[in-house]
């Protein structure tokens, strides 16, 4: 049976981006939250929206995260959201969201608790900077499994390898529905 690893890059390649330029390994903070539609990989994904901020004053950046949270729990409960990563890149934190499509973020950004919150980012300069943007998905090649126990590459829709039969193991499917 196929058991998927929590990838982290080996020590010698952490190491090796020290000679490509541009390129650091930092220690960050992630956070990763699954949406309504958690079920479906990134292929699904017809928006994503990225957002970008700074601070530079520590009671802002608090009333940032006094607002952000309940936003958060509503947007766990947000129709068409797959899942959204925050990290933090230097001073910098930023968020990639993938959404079902521009329709289900728009409706999200549109609710009245985000507007409010946006409002006060306005009225309280929170942010130092901040930048927004949704793109919608012009082009992706599907998900595919290159299967472990033989030689097929199959698209993860098909569920199972049809060379040799092994099912494959989806990480984005919620535990009760399986493979």
């Amino acid at each position: 049976m196929t058991v998927l690893l929590t990838p982290a890059p080996p020590p010698e390649a952490i190491s090796a981006t020290a000679t490509t330029p541009g390129m650091t390994a930092e220690p960050t903070v992630l956070l990763a939250q699954a949406g309504t539609a958690s079920d479906l990989g990134p292929e699904c994904a017809g928006a994503v929206l990225i957002l970008q901020a700074t601070f530079t004053d520590p009671d802002r950046q608090r009333g940032f995260w006094d607002a952000v949270v309940p936003l958060d729990l509503l947007l766990s409960s947000a129709p068409g959201m797959i899942r959204r990563f925050s990290f933090i890149d230097g001073p910098t934190i930023n968020l990639i969201a993938l959404w079902r499509s521009v329709d289900d973020a728009k409706a999200f950004a549109e609710s009245r608790e985000h507007q409010a919150a946006v409002h006060d980012l306005y009225r309280q300069r929170w942010q130092y900077t901040h930048f927004a943007a949704l793109w919608e998905m012009a082009s992706n090649h599907g998900r595919i499994v290159f299967c472990d126990q033989c030689d097929a590459v199959t698209p993860i829709v098909e569920r199972t390898c049809p060379g040799c039969g092994a099912p494959f193991q989806d990480p984005y499917l919620r535990a009760e529905t399986g493979p």
